[in-house]
């Protein structure tokens, strides 16, 4: 028995003005990035370590407030 591929193509609507809800979201999340990227500005971390504790920062602040 062999399967057969089927391709499904959709409409997706692209380019939607956000959301009330999505812009506050989107607000709060680029204001604590700005913050932690601030902070972060001078650490001696490079590479995967960097984006690792920049991650846990953002994720932090973003639990705590």
């Amino acid at each position: 028995m062999s399967k057969e591929l089927k391709l499904i193509l959709r409409e997706t609507p692209i380019g939607l003005p956000p959301t009330p809800k999505q812009s506050a979201q989107r607000e709060k999340f680029a204001g604590v990035v700005r913050e932690v990227a601030e902070e972060m500005k001078d650490t001696k971390l490079r590479g995967a370590a960097k984006v690792r504790a920049f991650n846990a920062r953002i994720s932090q602040r973003l639990k705590k407030g």
